[in-house]
């Protein structure tokens, strides 16, 4: 089983029902769920204490644990950032854990601290990033064509004599009208 695959199957049946779960990767969604979960619920939990409960909890081999790991992480973070994002993830919650600890303590001074290096560690203290200038976008422009080769595909040098026959042999069978668009339209009102 490649790793895109099993990201992917994890990405889909992570929370689904265990009977909606392949058979084949019934075991590894069921673990790889009750680490996230445990990760998700405990960011400032290192990344062996991860793998220590893999091995403990599901007997599997320390290779095993490290690549359900690296799948955990992805799903926690980022795709394309996924070491940033989940460096990210964790100061925010060891923040949010430094805030409730001070929440609980009493202690404002350590909560207006811990409450200004959240703000200040996610920039909102800065202005947000202007829209992208969609209306400045140009538009692709398209020139039509009959020639096939534009795609790749062999000029027939007889195409128009075939289609010249198809015409012949379907025009006979097939009633051709020219309608205008607001007839059209009228008659479907009408019918």
């Amino acid at each position: 089983m490649t790793k895109a695959t099993d990201l992917e199957i994890c990405r889909k049946y992570l929370y689904a029902d265990v009977n909606l779960i392949p058979v084949v990767n019934a075991n590894r969604v069921k673990r790889i769920r009750a680490a996230y979960t445990m990760w998700y619920e405990y960011p400032t939990k290192t990344e062996s204490d991860i793998r220590k409960f893999l091995m403990d909890e599901f007997e599997i081999h320390k290779t095993a644990a490290y690549q359900d790991i690296e799948i955990i992480k992805v799903l926690l973070g980022d795709i394309q950032n996924g070491k940033k994002e989940w460096i990210r993830y964790r100061i925010n919650a060891m923040f949010d854990a430094a805030f409730k600890l001070a929440e609980e303590q009493k202690d404002p001074k350590a909560m207006a601290l811990a409450a200004g290096k959240i703000g200040k560690y996610n920039q909102l203290d800065k202005p947000d990033a202007n829209e992208l200038p969609f209306d400045e976008i140009a538009v692709q422009q398209f020139e039509p064509t009959d020639d096939p080769t534009v795609l790749g595909l062999k000029k027939d040098p007889e195409i128009r004599e075939k289609k010249r026959k198809m015409l012949e042999k379907y025009h006979s069978e097939i009633e051709i009208v020219d309608v205008s668009y607001e007839e059209m339209i009228r008659d479907a009102n009408d019918g």
